[in-house]
């Protein structure tokens, strides 16, 4: 009862505030403004119900958000984030592009590394942060195991090999830990190895996003080479676990303020477009799931170029990144309105330590993209930029509530999001003594169940790096490189001229595209001196047992099909078609259709094709203005003709009549 009477507390304030009411309290007593006309005798008698409840909130509102530690209940299981739960959800093949864990792998190549070293340096680092000695059970609990196992560096020595050798076994590594899935109920959910080849020696790095995010991942590795470099270092002492922050994050759901994201989000909810709608192939997702990679590199001088313009216009990197993305996306998608799912690091400051310790603090959040608003690049940057800002100011409602609200509402189909958006810049500074010794290649992989694209953005000293990590199989063949080369092509030119930021369509199609367009549409070329169904008609002469026609009721070989063919002319010439007259084909697409289609031009007239699915009063418009004087259609077609006739003066000739 307490509870609840809480809940009806946060929820009234929530309300009036939405209506322009002001509450506070002063010396202990409850305050309150409202527009005239707009506060009711049932909101004064609510507030008196209800006035202990709202002073204690408001009281709480003041007070900063903090976090405390709770060293005695380190090793007690605790409650999983929403991202985490519908990682551990998605890794179950029963829904839909699941089956896969959501996993990253990596690689960093150093001159040397020694494996012992290694191994210490990484054995330490799992007993300074409790969430590498974490386990998640299947009832959506997780735990830090108080000891574990000293953990096994992989070594795999090919300094002596030959090359080809050395790749295929890198290849290997790759394959194995690149697509790993770790059981999450046992530890550990990472893995360390080390292979030692010609000219370096490659560390492999691959982890479960359960337990760390993007930010995690690089204080881990920044981390791990202080510790190789010394020793016998001892990095500062953290007062603070990953289960200390959830556990005061999931408080703040009793606050006002959660009530006040909720409502944003789910009077938004309706309104929020789907997810581009982007050509897929036909086949059926098998369930087994496997990503690709591609990626591009900004060098310093280009990077900086597209910074200082951005800086110029008053955006961010990222948004400038962001945009250009939804540019390609929507170039390719067949609506101009979509949502991108939008991977944020989500760290509140509630701790001076909140940035030193690992752990999944993601959240998502669906960002509405509307591309028809505004007529060049930047007023779209401007746009987004807007819109983003407005849904972070919100974020205690998360991202994966308003997905299981669309879920709820709309089915599960449309909480399908599946291209994602995920910014690292700026999340290590990009100076010369903070940046990471090892260099990071294109060897490395990210996969995340329901995701078709998951572009990445990331800088370092070297520049930008994007990747764009894609699911196999989703999509048809080479239409990812096509946009990701225009991607590509695109950020060129932002950082590199003034001109485009004005430009309202600034993606081009693939040359190879336009010049297969060109192609199609020259009209300078010989004229053939024989109509079009001339060559239907030679090749049934020339293999009449071939299949012709495939439909749902089976196949037409190319000898029925002609005999078809002729019964169509025999019968419209019967009734009186001459050359140059307009019949109208109203048919579904079926192997009829075809056999129509070449009869009236074997019958030297001019087929009208009409939609079986236009209202009645359209088709007869249609008849009327292209002066059809036949119409050839099935009994079972679903267009209603009155005894078999449009009009006295328009004979009606119905396929089923035919006998060829």
């Amino acid at each position: 009862m307490l509870q609840n009477t809480k809940t009806n507390s946060t929820e009234l304030l929530s309300r009036l505030r939405r209506e322009g009411v002001s509450l506070w309290e002063k010396n202990g007593k409850l305050r309150y403004r409202a527009p005239q006309g707009m506060f009711k005798d049932s909101d004064l008698q609510a507030l008196k119900d209800h006035k202990m409840d709202i002073l204690d909130l408001l009281q709480a509102e003041s007070k900063p958000m903090t976090v405390t530690h709770d060293p005695e209940s380190r090793f007690d299981p605790f409650p999983l984030t929403d991202v985490q739960s519908a990682y551990l959800l998605g890794r179950h093949e029963v829904f839909g592009y699941g089956g896969v864990a959501c996993h990253i792998y990596m690689e960093l190549n150093y001159p040397e590394l020694d494996p012992k070293r290694t191994e210490a340096a990484w054995n330490q680092l799992i007993l300074r942060h409790d969430m590498l000695r974490a386990t998640i059970d299947q009832n959506g609990h997780q735990r830090v195991l108080k000891s574990v196992p000293q953990l096994e560096v992989t070594y795999t020595d090919a300094s002596r090999w030959e090359e080809q050798k050395v790749e295929a076994t890198l290849d290997e590594i790759r394959e194995e830990m690149g697509h790993r899935i770790y059981n999450s109920d046992r530890w550990p959910l990472f893995g360390i190895g080390v292979t030692k080849a010609h000219n370096r020696t490659v560390l492999h790095f691959s982890m479960d996003f359960l337990i760390a995010d993007w930010a995690s991942i690089w204080l881990l590795l920044s981390e791990f080479e202080a510790l190789y470099a010394e020793p016998g270092r001892q990095l500062p002492d953290l007062n603070l676990s990953f289960r200390d922050y959830l556990l005061a994050e999931r408080s703040f759901r009793e606050t006002p303020t959660y009530s006040g994201d909720k409502d944003y989000w789910l009077r938004r909810v309706d309104n929020l477009p789907p997810a581009p709608d982007l050509p897929l192939n036909r086949q059926q997702d098998n369930g087994t799931a496997r990503f690709w990679r591609r990626f591009l590199q900004l060098d310093n001088h280009t990077w900086d170029g597209l910074k200082q313009r951005a800086q110029k216009l008053g955006l961010t990197p990222t948004i400038v990144i962001m945009t250009a993305y939804a540019a390609v996306i929507e170039r390719w998608s067949r609506k101009k309105k979509f949502c991108l799912n939008l991977t944020v690091l989500n760290r509140l400051p509630l701790h001076s330590q909140v940035n030193d310790i690992v752990g999944d603090f993601t959240s998502v959040n669906l960002l509405a993209v509307d591309w028809c608003a505004g007529n060049s690049f930047r007023e779209r940057a401007k746009a987004l930029n807007h819109q983003l800002f407005e849904d972070l100011d919100h974020r205690l409602f998360s991202g994966v509530e308003v997905l299981r609200e669309v879920a709820r509402r709309r089915g599960r189909e449309a909480a399908l999001m599946p291209i994602v958006f995920t910014s690292a810049i700026g999340l290590v500074e990009p100076t010369e003594g903070n940046q990471l010794k090892g260099k990071i290649d294109g060897h490395g992989i990210t996969q995340t169940p329901q995701v078709f694209i998951d572009c990445q953005a990331m800088d370092s000293a070297a520049g930008l790096r994007v990747n764009w990590d894609v699911r196999e199989g989703v999509f048809p063949d080479q239409m990812v490189d096509d946009m990701f080369d225009t991607f590509e092509e695109l950020l060129r030119s932002l950082a590199t001229t003034d001109q485009i930021w004005d430009t309202g369509e600034v993606v081009t199609l693939p040359a190879w595209q336009q010049t297969e367009r060109h192609l199609i549409n020259e009209t300078k070329a010989p004229l053939p001196d024989q109509l079009l169904h001339h060559q239907i008609l030679a090749q049934a002469a020339a293999a009449p047992d071939l299949p012709a026609v495939f439909d749902s009721e089976g196949q037409v070989t190319y000898g029925e099909l002609v005999q078809r063919v002729a019964a169509v002319a025999e019968k419209l010439k019967e009734l009186g078609c001459a050359t140059q007259d307009r019949v109208a084909v109203v048919m579904n697409k079926c192997a009829h259709q075809v056999a129509a289609v070449l009869g009236t031009l074997s019958a030297g007239a001019i087929y009208v094709p009409i939609d079986t699915m236009e209202p009645e009063l359209r088709r007869s418009v249609m008849l009327e203005q292209a002066s059809v004087r036949f119409v050839l259609t099935c009994s079972t077609t679903p267009v209603q003709w009155p005894e078999k006739r449009v009009n006295p003066n328009l004979p009606t000739v119905f396929w089923d009549d035919l006998a060829p």
